[in-house]
């Protein structure tokens, strides 16, 4: 029973391997998820499962990883691993099967199986989702994270059925989901594809959650770099984003040793009133120098910055104090 079932998750897994591949003889190939597989030619898969006695195997010709089958989903997708164990239980003896814990199921908002749509990393590579996500430089690690929805609208309803959609249209979205540290749903972001009213709309599963993305992410013991926009987040090492500009409201959710980074607009009269805030409660704040031109990280990284050369400016130009103070009047443009 159990090669049947170890079939079944890896055709559920399969939208997240690029370049999958089913072969005779129980052999799955795509590209390796944990290496990456070869980053100069993207046509390469060396990544495979295989039958091994009664159960399915993992194998990477690139990295040399391997694992059971049941290991690989643990580390990929947890919440589909953990639905692949409860099976595995119920359909086998508990001698051959350890026991999963069962504690998670209740009240866990499971985001996958709640709003069905296809990631990033699954769509053709004409889809506008997928070129719009090229085109913006996200690393590919983050694909497997993004969603698109053809019509946002009717993904709000199905998700959250009491969420008020009066003022959500039907048109598609990138979708940015965000999670809490125990990796359950707070909301999601929709980021408009074409022509809107409303480039980024936040949906929250109640006025409780709070709105950031990449706590599930985090690690606690080093530095975090919090940011405003999602995408920006990925180009950071251990960052979070605020979805907005009051980013001085995720201090009390992560450790002390934080940066608060704001986009680099002297002007917007929000980003200058809230950094100013910031500085007042004694943060610490990224500065941006006066020659760089680009308003915030995602145009950094499309106009040839590096992740190492970001990370440096931002050391360079964190302050706190009278000194940020005094670098801050001199960044301001109102």
């Amino acid at each position: 029973m159990s090669i049947y079932i170890d079939q079944k998750y890896i055709s559920l897994v399969s939208v997240k391997l690029d370049r999958f591949v089913a072969k005779p003889n129980y052999v799955w190939n795509f590209r390796c998820p944990f290496c990456g597989d070869s980053k100069k030619n993207k046509t390469k898969a060396r990544a495979y499962f295989y039958r091994k006695k009664s159960n399915i195997s993992f194998l990477c010709h690139n990295c040399g990883h391997s694992c059971s089958f049941g290991n690989f989903l643990k580390q990929l997708d947890n919440v589909l691993f953990r639905e692949y164990q409860m099976e595995r239980y119920k359909n086998e003896s508990a001698s051959n099967v350890s026991k999963p814990d069962f504690s998670f199921v209740k009240g866990l908002p499971v985001f996958k199986k709640a709003i069905n749509l296809p990631d990033i990393a699954s769509l053709s590579e004409t889809h506008s989702a997928r070129r719009y996500v090229e085109s913006r430089k996200i690393p590919n690690k983050f694909w497997s994270e993004l969603y698109y929805a053809d019509d946002f609208k009717s993904f709000v309803k199905n998700t959250f059925e009491d969420h008020d959609t009066q003022k959500i249209y039907s048109e598609p979205r990138l979708v940015i989901p965000f999670y809490d540290r125990e990796n359950k749903l707070l909301g999601f972001q929709g980021r408009a594809l074409g022509d809107s009213k409303v480039r980024y709309i936040t949906i929250k599963q109640n006025n409780d959650c709070k709105k950031i993305f990449g706590l599930n992410r985090l690690n606690f013991s080093q530095k975090v770099y919090v940011v405003e926009g999602p995408i920006d987040s990925m180009f950071l090492n251990n960052a979070v984003a605020t979805m907005d500009a009051n980013l001085s409201s995720v201090a009390d959710a992560i450790s002390n040793n934080f940066v608060l980074v704001f986009d680099n607009e002297p002007r917007n009269r929000e980003i200058v009133k809230n950094m100013n805030r910031a500085i007042d409660k004694n943060l610490s704040v990224c500065i941006w120098p006066n020659n760089l031109q680009q308003k915030d990280i995602n145009d950094m990284i499309l106009s040839g910055l590096t992740t190492e050369l970001i990370h440096s400016i931002i050391e360079d130009n964190t302050f706190s104090d009278l000194k940020a103070k005094l670098q801050f009047n001199m960044w301001r443009k109102i």
